[in-house]
């Protein structure tokens, strides 16, 4: 009787630790380190953007890393639970941005998925328009890019309104080459007065802040012409999104292009522009030499250079600002005000063109 007991008893153990040992394992398969699928990314805006993807129901945990695309640290977050997205904020506007999600497996990152690239867009721009039209207003608006570079002009005919926004329209889209020369705006005045003291300016968002401030403006003057033209030049380096060139006919002068006035009218058009070939190489196309930490407030170390190298800052839009040589591959900025800067690096056989922000 004994030796039954015994012999059952031993059965039932190796049941129940066979039984442990198999449920574990499959615990292990299920909660797998395969690399997700049908990452995308949408939403995207000046500073957010929203990245999905496939949910593994036996595998819920995830994180995403993201960054700046080059040669940046890594920015990661943890993921709620069989949630199969997740929102990035707090983005530089107008920058390439790069995403990856892996999922979580006994507290470790599993094989990341394939990278995706994204380019966060520029501000929709601070609010502009006049209170009343009927006296004076913008009745045309012409671009032509610079001569011998094979872009069209853009032609825009308006009735008189507060405010229009023509950047959604194909047919109103500005295109630029970067460092083009003698490109060419004209804004023509209509109503029963244009008086000769009227302001006509024209603003392109360089920097893609959303805002028209001093340095920004291509075209400000008053004349008693009907029509008023002014050639302007292109900074050598741009922002990689579409931009917003406002033309404003006010009764005032502005300080900038934000806010409204008495009479006149605003319109906002869109700005495409295209690398030109012979330009420095730029952060988002070049990989192999990058600046930390960035956003920075004093210190800007250069990595990926093998000696000390010559270097000038610019401004937004393309104003040299300073001019230098690193000092262990590093160079002091606190002296710059708050903003947008690129800086030039002169190596031996090329250039690079970085951007920058100086908090």
């Amino acid at each position: 009787m004994i030796k039954n007991l015994l012999c059952l008893f031993f059965c039932l153990f190796a049941f129940t630790f066979y039984h442990s040992i198999n449920k574990a394992e499959n615990d292990e398969f299920f909660c797998n380190t395969l690399a997700p699928l049908n990452v995308t990314v949408t939403n995207i805006s000046h500073t957010e953007a929203t990245v999905s993807w496939a949910n593994d129901p036996a595998t819920p945990n995830y994180t995403v890393e993201f960054r700046p695309v080059g040669n940046f640290a890594w920015m990661s977050s943890t993921i709620p639970t069989n949630q199969d997205f997740y929102k990035l904020t707090g983005l530089m506007s107008c920058t390439a941005y790069e995403v990856r999600v892996a999922k979580i497996c006994n507290n470790l990152p599993g094989t990341w998925s394939t990278i995706v690239v994204f380019n966060t867009l520029s501000p929709n721009g601070c609010a502009s328009a006049s209170t009343d039209t009927a006296i004076m207003h913008i009745s045309n608006v012409t671009l032509t890019p610079a001569p011998g570079l094979g872009l069209s002009t853009m032609v825009s005919n308006s009735s008189n309104s507060n405010y229009t926004d023509y950047r959604p329209d194909p047919t109103r889209k500005i295109n630029l080459v970067a460092g083009s020369l003698n490109n060419v705006v004209s804004v023509t005045k209509s109503g029963p007065v244009f008086p000769a003291t009227a302001n006509v300016t024209v603003w392109i968002d360089y920097n893609a802040n959303g805002l028209f401030e001093y340095s920004e403006r291509v075209l400000m003057g008053t004349n008693a012409n009907p029509t008023y033209s002014l050639s302007f030049n292109v900074p050598a380096t741009v922002p990689k999104c579409d931009v917003t060139m406002r033309v404003v006919y006010s009764n005032v002068t502005l300080a900038d292009g934000c806010g409204s006035f008495g009479y006149g009218e605003v319109e906002d058009y869109g700005v495409h522009f295209t690398a030109n070939n012979l330009s420095v190489d730029e952060v988002n196309d070049h990989k192999e030499i990058s600046i930390y930490p960035n956003p920075t407030s004093d210190i800007l170390i250069v990595s990926g250079i093998s000696s000390e190298q010559n270097y000038t800052i610019y401004n937004a839009v393309g104003q040299s600002i300073s001019k230098g040589k690193t000092n262990d591959k590093k160079t002091n900025v606190n002296y710059l005000i708050k903003g947008v800067y690129f800086i030039e690096l002169n190596g031996k056989e090329n250039k690079v063109r970085l951007k920058f922000i100086k908090k």
